[in-house]
């Protein structure tokens, strides 16, 4: 198989393949949607639900070029990538910016570390590719270093930073100012959300999808280089818009702590527009080297619903409901419950510690606030996405340098890089089976704090099982635990009983 590397650099040219190497190519880089079967049109017969990158069969998005070779390696098909060394930084040399790096923060309190000056280095090299760094690996500090070595070398003029939500924008601008040991870089950022005024002169540009996703082409040809934070909440469609637009940028990286899953259409869409994972650094491995707080987690699996209608929902999910509809059914059910709610927030108001109490529907997260207010004895917090910024930077304060604090907040709002270190307790109080959820709240808990050791992870189960037959709830925590086991978070089960009282 002979590809080559357009012009552009965007695409990789099928020059030269046999029929069975094309028709691998086009298995290879063929995805389905999440959830495909409940599209509209792949129910109507118009579709198959499938996303392919191989265009004409001759067409590969150039950031698949890892893809391109894992696959020839496998089916021993022989591969020939012609200017394929012009996406990557064949100059920079790991100990001349280890040098660099060192130097940057001589005297200074801040000490990169090893996989740190590593990571960054990786970037500098591939100019195209992606990161997966646990939570507290660093990112902030690794994507610092990246940018002030492209200014100060002058690789790049212009770069933008892309963040999910407008509390990095600010977290993302603070940090770079702590980590600018002695103003040696030469780093001038305009923040991009709503009501901020544009500033000239500015050379480093952080702003949210939403602020950016609607720009105009001709916007983003300023930028030499383009970073995407938070990495895996940069939907398939939002991701194409941007970079798709991004066509002037040498340099094109992401970082997040859950890449999504091999074999997903949301990775390889990620791939296809920036290029293939190349560093990985697992909490595990934070964890064992002492730079991130253990995780001990509590399933408490509670059965609290009568037979009659345990029995009912296993008659729906086998009969004529579909299953999205019985989940529906169950997680009404259960967020209902007065019974259950007394009894999570009875545990929330007893465990000692600052509590990050999560929450997916306003409903059930206003309802567990009043009665936290109306029982507990702590200083009890609300935030969900109509929360002010600034009201809830006020909150993490409080939670930093008090105790016995409860925020409650939806999932959107903290479960991703929100950094507060003096959170000891996180609960689970609404199920979730994504990898990506789970994974990116616990990681809100695993910042080092000299009150704590580990963090404490509260999993809320609801127990609707019958004979011969699992409940959709339990399904989910099902695939939490199966998380626990692959991340390497002990985790122990506790059954409980009560009365619903619906």
């Amino acid at each position: 198989m002979d590809l080559t590397l357009t012009d552009n650099k965007q695409f990789l040219r099928v020059d030269s393949a046999t029929e069975m190497e094309i028709e691998q190519l086009n298995i290879t880089l063929n995805r389905r949607i999440d959830s495909w079967r409940f599209h509209p049109l792949v129910k109507k017969g118009l579709w198959d639900g499938y996303i392919s990158y191989i265009k004409d069969d001759k067409w590969i998005p150039s950031g698949l070029w890892r893809e391109v070779m894992n696959m020839c390696k496998q089916y021993k098909y022989e591969l020939k990538l012609n200017g394929i060394t012009r996406l990557f930084d064949t100059n920079i040399k790991a100990a001349d910016f280890e040098e660099w790096a060192l130097d940057f923060f001589d005297g200074s309190e801040i000490q990169p570390r090893d996989y740190q000056i590593e990571a960054a280095y990786n970037i500098l090299k591939f100019r195209n590719c992606l990161s997966e760094l646990a939570t507290s690996a660093g990112k902030t500090l690794i994507s610092f270093m990246v940018i002030s070595y492209l200014l100060e070398k002058q690789k790049a003029g212009r770069i933008l930073m892309i963040v999910p939500n407008v509390s990095l924008v600010v977290q993302g601008s603070e940090d770079f100012q702590d980590y600018n040991w002695r103003n040696q870089a030469n780093i001038k950022v305009q923040q991009i959300y709503s009501g901020q005024k544009i500033r000239a002169g500015r050379n480093v540009v952080i702003g949210t999808y939403q602020s950016l996703v609607k720009k105009d082409k001709e916007y983003f040809n300023q930028f030499d280089a383009v970073l995407i934070d938070e990495t895996h909440k940069a939907k398939s469609q939002s991701i194409k818009t941007i970079l798709q637009k991004c066509t002037a940028a040498n340099y094109r990286f992401g970082m997040s702590g859950t890449i999504p899953k091999e074999g997903t259409l949301d990775r390889l869409t990620l791939m296809a527009y920036t290029g293939p994972v190349i560093t990985e650094v697992s909490a595990s491995f934070l964890q064992d080297e002492g730079h991130i707080a253990g995780c001990k987690v509590k399933v408490i699996k509670m059965d609290y619903a009568p037979d009659s209608t345990k029995n009912a929902f296993r008659e729906m999910s086998q009969n004529r409901y579909e299953s999205k509809d019985v989940y529906k059914f169950e997680s009404n059910y259960v967020i209902q419950s007065t019974g259950r709610l007394a009894f999570i927030t009875n545990i929330i108001s007893r465990v000692r510690g600052n509590s990050l109490v999560l929450f997916h529907r306003i409903e059930h997260g206003k309802r567990i606030y009043e009665k936290l207010r109306q029982d507990s004895d702590k200083n009890v917090y609300y935030v969900d996405g109509n929360t002010d910024k600034d009201i809830r930077e006020e909150y993490k304060k409080k939670m930093e340098t008090g105790a016995e604090i409860v925020i409650v907040a939806s999932y959107g709002t903290f479960s991703t890089g929100i950094s507060i270190n003096k959170i000891h307790n996180i609960f689970f109080t609404e199920s979730f089976k994504s990898e990506v959820i789970i994974r990116q709240s616990i990681g809100r808990g695993l910042r080092k704090h000299k009150s704590k050791t580990d963090v404490n992870i509260i999993d809320f189960v609801d127990d609707l099982t019958s004979p011969d037959w699992d409940n959709y709830l339990i399904r989910h925590a099902k695939a939490r635990q199966k998380i626990y086991r692959e991340q390497k978070f002990p985790f122990e089960v506790k059954n409980v009983t009560f009365e619903g009282d619906i």
